[in-house]
């Protein structure tokens, strides 16, 4: 099954999951990494859904190409690189703002069709779909937000316990390093919401079962 919203000419597609139960009752989104694709990460919905079987998964694609990627590859947001060939940061905030009011609509669009409320939902995200999730759930309250391998664009919002943060990073992450999680979780804190933190031993830039089962943990959590 694909998905959509139209925003002026720009589509949000992807694969879907529908609950093993009749109806949905929780809402879960991931969002996969730079250069990947919605096919990437709807591959551990039926692995969540053994634990949440009332729960309607999408993974949408990001709705750029990538060019760095041309056969299949997505992104939430472009990157720039410096003359190093190190990611240049400076506009990334606005970037992943910009991006964000899309993927917003796309969100409301289908807790509408299902019925269900921001309580109900989760995001979850890998690498710049954690920063992408992070960005939209310090700015809207959702049940929770899990975090694979990613970092936080910092802002100024202000935050509660209520926002409730699982940051999740592979040991030997190469792509994005381990001080990353690190940084979010000192940020976010600090910010006012509730962090918690797990680092996937002898793991690079990936997700793991490790990860999986404290991930499935933690959304136990947030919809007690």
């Amino acid at each position: 099954m694909k998905v959509l919203v139209m925003k002026n000419e720009i589509l949000i597609t992807g694969p879907s999951l529908k609950p093993l139960e009749k109806k949905a009752e929780i809402l879960i989104i991931f969002f996969h990494g730079w250069g990947s694709n919605g096919d990437d990460l709807i591959q551990l919905a039926p692995l969540f859904a053994k634990h949440f079987p009332s729960a309607y998964f999408l993974s949408p694609n990001g709705p750029e190409e990538c060019p760095q990627n041309p056969f299949g590859g997505k992104q939430w947001f472009g990157l720039d690189f410096n003359s190093d060939g190190g990611i240049d940061r400076s506009n990334m905030p606005q970037k992943v703002s910009s991006a964000a009011e899309n993927v917003n609509k796309f969100i409301k669009h289908w807790q509408n069709k299902l019925s269900i409320s921001n309580e109900k939902t989760i995001l979850i995200g890998f690498s710049q779909g954690s920063m992408l999730s992070l960005e939209i759930g310090t700015n809207i309250l959702f049940g929770g937000l899990l975090c694979y391998s990613g970092s936080f664009i910092k802002n100024n919002r202000p935050l509660t316990k209520k926002h409730k943060i699982m940051l999740i990073h592979g040991e030997l992450d190469e792509v994005i390093p381990i001080q990353s999680m690190e940084n979010a979780k000192s940020a976010l804190e600090n910010l006012g919401a509730t962090v918690n933190s797990y680092i996937s031993k002898n793991l690079g830039h990936s997700i793991d079962q490790d990860g999986i089962n404290k991930g499935i943990e933690f959304i136990k959590k947030c919809n007690n």
